[in-house]
């Protein structure tokens, strides 16, 4: 009995042991996993913190340039490099380290484009947005926003001045957010656009252009009485930037590739305009897939669809539209026949909302012009067709943790 107890104290004693030293083990191991996921926190937070902060230093003032140096926090340190890259965009580069861990965060800043808009307007006037209506991607009105009824908005709508509802019980939907007291100004010129035309795109001054875009990448062109002539987009404007000065623009075909085109000229003289003559489509349809074309159609007056054979059954157009002190308007919208539905796929930026038809009765009936179909081209909440015209206030294009 001595004997097997004497054993049976010996087993166990071992099993012990055993599993003493293993529980040990697991106990300095689920410390040492602590105490390296607690230093690749901290040094995570603290570069984290760093990156916010030379965030609001470019927010307050974009020329901030100045960076940090051996910042210490928290027991750790960081470094924070700001760089000015090609196109206007800002780098933010911050290195953190903490009890050897090291952390790495970038944040890439750049100008805001008109382009992101799906809809915005200078002056909306006695515009009402009504049940039916429905908008997708930013909105913004540089007034106020009149409603009746109940539309529906998915981007973040912003109004310099308020909302209306007429009646008062009218309930829009704002299904990404609504925000009042936000200014944004229309540019006073498209200069930054003109010079990159001049510098590598296609700058053509005091003569009325005409442009067929081509789906195998080539445009052909005619610049006043000049011939007509065909070369590859990428020739005849490398950088994607077209600008005709002190005269009219005239545009139609499929594009395959990325360009801005711009027509600038006083309202007086009836210069400044884009004249779009029939369907301004993308090679590839962004809806069906990936597509790289994208197209910017700008003008100091309007951009106008033409009253011709071609467009009286519809019209197509493929692109973000600017207007700098018009509108997108039809060409006799109110004497021309009815001619079918604008399918817009992209966005307008207009100084004010121009007329496309008439109608009368009640359902109401198109007597002239158009009927409206515009869906926003999602690509533009984070592309844009070259040097298109911006806003002056930087937004953050991405954030990289690595």
């Amino acid at each position: 009995m001595g004997r097997s107890s004497l054993i049976m104290v010996m087993i166990v004693s071992t099993l012990m042991l055993f599993f003493g030293g293993n529980l040990s083990k697991v106990s300095t191991s689920a410390y040492e996993n602590y105490v390296q996921y607690y230093t690749k926190s901290m040094a995570h937070t603290i570069a984290a913190s760093v990156a916010n902060m030379a965030c609001n230093e470019i927010y307050l003032s974009p020329n901030w340039r100045a960076g940090y140096s051996n910042l210490h926090i928290d027991g750790g340190i960081a470094n924070a490099i700001v760089d000015t890259m090609a196109g206007g965009k800002i780098r933010v580069t911050v290195a953190s380290e903490y009890n050897t861990v090291r952390d790495t965060i970038v944040v890439l800043w750049g100008l805001t484009a008109f382009s992101k808009f799906a809809y915005y307007s200078y002056i909306e006037g006695a515009i009402y947005w009504i049940t039916g209506d429905t908008v997708w991607g930013p909105f913004h009105s540089q007034q106020r926003l009149n409603v009746s009824g109940d539309p529906v908005f998915y981007g973040k709508v912003t109004t310099k001045n308020g909302l209306f509802r007429q009646p008062k019980s009218s309930k829009p939907k704002f299904y990404g957010g609504y925000q009042t007291g936000v200014s944004i100004k229309l540019p006073v010129d498209f200069q930054p656009l003109k010079v990159a035309a001049q510098t590598s795109g296609r700058y053509i001054s005091k003569k009325d252009v005409s442009l067929t875009f081509n789906t195998d990448g080539t445009v052909t062109y005619k610049e006043g009485t000049g011939p007509a002539t065909t070369v590859p987009l990428t020739t005849y404007a490398p950088n994607g930037a077209i600008f005709v000065d002190d005269a009219n623009l005239r545009i139609k075909g499929t594009i395959s590739g990325r360009a801005t085109v711009a027509a600038t000229g006083s309202s007086g003289a009836a210069k400044g305009n884009v004249y779009l003559d029939d369907d301004i489509v993308y090679a590839n349809d962004p809806r069906d897939g990936s597509s790289d074309d994208l197209l910017g159609i700008c003008a100091d007056n309007d951009v106008i669809i033409s009253e011709n054979a071609a467009n009286n059954s519809d019209i197509h157009i493929d692109g973000s539209i600017f207007s700098r002190s018009g509108g997108l308007k039809a060409e006799n919208y109110n004497g021309r026949p009815v001619s079918g539905t604008i399918h817009l796929l992209g966005g307008i930026v207009q100084y004010q909302r121009g007329p496309v038809g008439t109608f009368s009765g009640s359902p109401p009936v198109i007597d002239h012009g158009f009927q409206k179909k515009y869906r926003y081209d999602n690509r533009l909440m984070v592309d844009t067709p070259p040097y298109f015209p911006t806003t002056g206030s930087y937004e953050i294009l991405s954030w990289y943790e690595r």
